[in-house]
């Protein structure tokens, strides 16, 4: 495809521009995620991926780039986190991959002739295809995503009222235009300064506390996440004590029965690729991981503390 192709497709949305970011350790688990989206979209004309890269080993990135090349309606970007990674004033309290951080910077990532974008995290794998997602009207929103269930205590950390919808930031789609046009990189920025560069879940809760009322709130299978295969609705709002209005349980059944998105987020188990994970969908993941450049790879040892098991297994087991 030449570029000014590429250009009229994705201005018609035919090209699904998707970004993920990685450290070398998710290197493998990045490239699952991306052949589940490809191998469930190749009703797309062209998937653009940009594959942002915070110090991925050369071996990964040809096994990355194998995967993507695998299929005929795809190109690949990479793009170093170097560059934006600087801009970042933090003061944690113990070291994290800054990864996931790059979404904030996407805009400037891009061509600026990108208008509209799918942000996924390394730990998801697509089951379905996305073009019903990539078609959605934002109703002029800056970005979609999916509500989460929040306690109030987090939600007013970055200035979210109790009422106030709290989403997911693993799943993003992105309005670029809107984005530029708010000024939102900066916003994040600036945010990050007035809480000392400490926010509250990190990337997300800053996202959340700039874009509080510029969010469309999508359908929750396309961000399913871990907790709602641990607590039903019941046990998730006894928990949370969110007074947002939520999902209803009929639309997390349905969801639960044919997810368009897994998320295999922490949430009381480990993930699929460590040994004990509870997750009834963990197989999933090493079904794909057979068709990628990782086949063979053994799942890792749990190193969470003993402490933390105890409290994962309670709440798995025991009535609350």
């Amino acid at each position: 495809l030449s570029l000014d192709e590429v250009n009229e497709m994705d201005a018609n949305f035919e090209t699904m521009n998707v970004m993920f970011s990685s450290d070398d350790n998710y290197a493998q688990h990045m490239g699952v995620a991306i052949y589940s989206l490809l191998e469930h979209n190749k009703d797309f004309p062209h998937i653009r991926i940009f594959l942002i890269e915070n110090g991925i080993a050369s071996a990964n990135r040809e096994k990355l780039e194998q995967i993507v090349y695998g299929f005929k309606n795809t190109s690949l970007h990479w793009v170093s986190f170097a560059e934006w990674k600087n801009q970042l004033k933090l003061d944690l309290a113990w070291p994290i991959s800054l990864s996931s951080y790059a979404r904030l910077f996407v805009a400037s990532m891009v061509p600026e002739d990108v208008a509209r974008i799918l942000y996924l995290d390394c730990d998801m794998i697509i089951c379905d295809s996305l073009q019903e997602l990539w078609n959605t009207d934002l109703r002029e929103k800056t970005l979609g995503a999916v509500q989460d269930f929040i306690n109030d205590q987090t939600k007013a950390s970055v200035g979210v009222l109790p009422q106030g919808k709290y989403f997911n930031a693993g799943m993003l789609l992105i309005d670029l235009e809107q984005w530029r046009k708010q000024g939102v990189e900066q916003a994040c920025l600036k945010f990050i300064a007035e809480h000392g560069g400490n926010v509250t879940h990190h990337d997300q809760g800053v996202l959340n506390g700039v874009l509080k009322n510029d969010c469309a709130i999508l359908p929750i299978r396309y961000n399913l996440m871990t907790i709602h295969y641990i607590f039903d609705r019941r046990r998730l709002n006894k928990y949370f004590q969110d007074h947002a209005a939520f999902y209803t349980t009929e639309e997390i059944a349905e969801a639960k029965n044919k997810p368009a998105i897994l998320h295999f987020t922490p949430s009381f188990t480990s993930r699929p690729w460590v040994k004990d994970c509870k997750h009834p969908y963990r197989d999933q993941y090493w079904d794909v991981l057979k068709k990628t450049p990782w086949h063979g790879a053994e799942a890792e040892r749990n190193k969470a503390k003993w402490y933390v098991k105890l409290i994962n297994w309670r709440y798995r087991n025991l009535p609350y």
